[in-house]
C-alpha cells in the first residue's frame, strides 16, 4: 500500500497495517517533509481532529446492530444494502452528502496482504451512458465510491462484523475528511484513526477499540 496517494488515487486499508501518522508530539513520517507547505497544513489539521461532534441516531443503532447480526450469512447485496443506510445517515447527521458503496465478495491480495476496502474519492471513471442522439465522447463517473469485500482471500471466510463495521469506518472516515471537515486531502494521522475508532465506540458501544496502532 503507498504510504499517502495523492489527492486524484484511491484511498485504502490492507489490514491492520495500513500506515498511521503521528502526532506533532512524536517525529512526523518521512512524507510530510516532501509536501507542500499547504498539505503540511492539511495534514496538521487532521492530526488535531480525534473525534466527530456526532451522537449516533437510534436509526444508527438499529442498523449497526442488524448489519452486524446478518454480516455472516448475507449475500454482498443485503450487507451493501445496510452499509449504505448506515453511512447515509451518519452523514445526514454530520451534513454531509451520502456516499456511494459497493459491497464485493473475496478480498482481492497480492504479496503486500488483502484488500479490505477502498475509498475513490473521485469516482473510478466509468463510463455513463449517454442519451440517443448524444455526440462527443462519453462522460466518466466522478462520483466518489467507497468499496468493500467481505471475505477473506485464502478460505473465502466472511469478514467478522466488528472487522467490517471498522473497515468501513475508516473509508467513510477518508470521506467525511473532504465532505465534512472539508479538507484538502485525507491523510493516514493520528488523529484519522482515533476519528475512526470514535465512530466504532459510537455505534458499538461495548466493543473493545484496543486495536495496535502501528
Amino acid at each position: 500500500m503507498d504510504a499517502e496517494p495523492k489527492r486524484t488515487g484511491a484511498r485504502t486499508i490492507a489490514g491492520r497495517g495500513a500506515a498511521a501518522g503521528t502526532q506533532s508530539a512524536r517525529p512526523l513520517p518521512a512524507f510530510y517533509y516532501r509536501l507542500s507547505a499547504r498539505a503540511q497544513r492539511c495534514y496538521l489539521k487532521s492530526d488535531s481532529l480525534e473525534r466527530y461532534d456526532l451522537a449516533p441516531s437510534a436509526a444508527a443503532l438499529k442498523i449497526t446492530a442488524r448489519l452486524v447480526a446478518v454480516l455472516p450469512d448475507a449475500a454482498p447485496s443485503l450487507a451493501q444494502r445496510g452499509v449504505q443506510a448506515l453511512a447515509n445517515e451518519l452523514c445526514r447527521l454530520l451534513g454531509a452528502a451520502p456516499v456511494r458503496i459497493e459491497v464485493r465478495g473475496v478480498r482481492p491480495h497480492n504479496a503486500r496482504g488483502e484488500l479490505h476496502g477502498i475509498f475513490y474519492p473521485d469516482g473510478v471513471g466509468r463510463p455513463i451512458a449517454s442519451p440517443p442522439g448524444a455526440t462527443g465522447a462519453p462522460r466518466r463517473d466522478r462520483e466518489p465510491l467507497i468499496i468493500l469485500w467481505m471475505r477473506t482471500a485464502q478460505r473465502h471466510d466472511v469478514v467478522k462484523p466488528r472487522t467490517f463495521l471498522r473497515t468501513l469506518m475508516h473509508e467513510l472516515g477518508h470521506y467525511l475528511d473532504y465532505a465534512h471537515f472539508r479538507l484538502d486531502d485525507s491523510y493516514h494521522t493520528s488523529g484519522f484513526f482515533k476519528r475512526e475508532s470514535f465512530l466504532i465506540r459510537a455505534l458499538l458501544p461495548e466493543a473493545n477499540d484496543g486495536a495496535p496502532r502501528p
